[in-house]
């Protein structure tokens, strides 16, 4: 006689067992003391007021408005910022950025002494704007 409904020999599986637990997922991480000390300090404050005071600028290269606060140096620092739009800061927009080739960046527009200067005297409004009309 052949059986047709069991070939393993084995009893029926009978009802599907729950799935164990997942683990929770992993919490925001912990911040160290002394990032915690910088994020609260008087420090931070400043540079986000300079950087807010940055993105107000028109790029250094072309003039257009819109730009993103790009870091200069290192160690980073929010009060080492250059403003530049998308296509003169981004590497997805080829030669001419900075992120594509920060050397010949500089080549073209001046090193980064020279650069944060123009940026010093942009917000002192000691700047010749060669964009205005």
């Amino acid at each position: 006689m052949i059986r047709v409904g069991n070939l393993a020999g084995k009893p029926p599986m009978g009802l599907k067992q729950p799935k164990p637990a997942r683990k929770t997922p992993k919490g925001l991480r912990r911040v160290s003391a002394k990032r915690a000390a910088y994020l609260a300090s008087v420090e931070r404050e400043e540079g986000l007021a300079h950087m807010a005071r940055v993105s107000d600028l028109p790029c250094l290269v072309c003039g257009r408005y819109g730009v993103e606060v790009h870091h200069e140096g290192k160690p980073r620092s929010d009060m080492r910022v250059l403003p530049l739009c998308a296509p003169h800061h981004r590497r997805e927009f080829g030669e001419g950025a900075y992120h594509y080739s920060p050397r010949a960046f500089y080549a073209a527009h001046g090193d980064r002494k020279f650069l944060l200067a123009v940026v010093r005297d942009m917000l002192s409004n000691e700047w010749n704007n060669p964009w205005k009309s």
